[in-house]
């Protein structure tokens, strides 16, 4: 015990706890949003998880503590450190931490005792997360009723760890909605901004042609044969829509497939696969880019709320939670109805931006990251 409790943050810390860092992604920049305004605030903090694969505090400016549980790869050891690290928590009297990612919750119920606070920004419905020793397939009768099982498991100590949690944050309202119908319990909702904030400026762009930008992980997921497959639509009827050129970044399993449809098509060199992208390629692309494509299926999308920071219209799925935000804007228009009706959505986009008039609307209402981060901590009462 006294070997693990080296590991444990100081007393007197803010905890956030994240289960494990295995890639830089979306969460990861959260939680340094979270961490950069509790360092601007001047409240002592830790991250808190079992892994850090990445070295998260090389990605902070500031100082910033990450300590790591390091349990044996046990499922029952996992929620055993993380129920005593929770205790001796509380005992020292630190401040209530908060357990991100609906896993925690789940580890939450199975073994907690001490205070925590929930934020869910993902439901298992979103992540395809299966509980540890689940089945990928079934094939035979024990296999089905130790998935059954399993999944039984995993929802009721999901729903017993969220009733436990002192206060919990999600990012929208159908999330708060789904988790209230499994779960018993409706969330406090407090909307995610985005990283940096909404230019005052309008970007040099030129008029033609129409730059079109996707950035995600290339795999199905992400939908971007979508955006092929509407783009040759538009090729269908060339002489209706504005010349254009899309730019897609991001690396993964699926490029290959992806240019060769991009071929098959006969997209051809108005299509650019950039690969991997630096951040100062990435601010380039925003920089010379007039729309931002998202038909992706997100529990809430900060993408397209960064695009819109940056001026560009937006093509978003209606199955993404921050169309909340943006549904009375002409800055947006969103893809309902699945493959067809992004494609629809994309077309009225060309319309759009092809009037001169487009990019010298007002923006909505657009939430920030600074804003994001007080509210969690006054939420918290931190």
């Amino acid at each position: 015990m006294k070997q693990q409790q080296t590991k444990y943050p100081d007393a007197g810390e803010i905890v956030i706890f994240q289960p494990e860092f295995v890639e830089f992604g979306g969460e990861e920049r959260v939680i340094l949003s979270l961490s950069r305004e509790l360092h601007a605030q001047g409240k002592p903090h830790s991250i808190l998880c079992y892994w850090d694969q990445i070295n998260l505090a090389s990605y902070a400016s500031w100082p910033l503590k990450v300590n790591q549980l390091k349990p044996p790869r046990n499922p029952l050891k996992r929620v055993l450190s993380l129920r005593h690290c929770l205790q001796y928590l509380h005992k020292v009297g630190s401040p209530v931490p908060v357990l991100f990612n609906i896993q925690s919750a789940y580890h939450a119920g199975l073994g907690a005792t001490a205070p925590y606070h929930l934020r869910i920004p993902d439901t298992y419905s979103l992540l395809g997360f299966k509980p540890d020793g689940e089945c990928a397939s079934t094939t035979s009768f024990a296999e089905m009723l130790k998935t059954w099982l399993s999944t039984a498991v995993r929802h009721v100590a999901t729903r017993r760890g969220i009733n436990k949690a002192n206060h919990f944050v999600t990012n929208t309202a159908a999330l708060r909605d789904e988790m209230g119908r499994l779960y018993g319990r409706n969330a406090e909702v407090i909307y995610l901004g985005g990283f940096g904030e909404p230019r005052a400026d309008l970007p040099k762009r030129a008029n033609r042609p129409i730059e079109l930008f996707t950035v995600s992980r290339l795999q199905s997921s992400k939908r971007i044969d979508w955006i092929l497959n509407a783009l040759a639509e538009v090729n269908q009827n060339a002489g209706q829509y504005p010349e254009w050129r899309l730019h897609i970044a991001g690396s993964g399993p699926d490029r290959e497939a992806l240019q060769n449809l991009s071929n098959s098509l006969g997209l051809g060199d108005a299509v650019i696969f950039h690969g991997f992208v630096s951040d100062e390629q990435l601010a380039s692309l925003y920089e010379k880019s007039h729309v931002f494509l998202m038909p992706a299926k997100q529990g809430y999308g900060l993408p397209a709320i960064e695009a819109l920071y940056q001026k560009l219209g937006l093509v978003v799925s209606a199955e993404s939670g921050v169309i909340e935000l943006l549904e009375n804007t002409n800055w947006v228009t969103i893809a309902r109805d699945g493959k067809q009706g992004f494609a629809t959505a994309l077309k009225e986009m060309l319309h759009r931006v092809g009037q001169p008039e487009f990019f010298d609307q007002p923006l909505p209402a657009l939430p920030t990251e600074d804003v994001w981060a007080k509210k969690i901590i006054e939420y918290f009462r931190w």
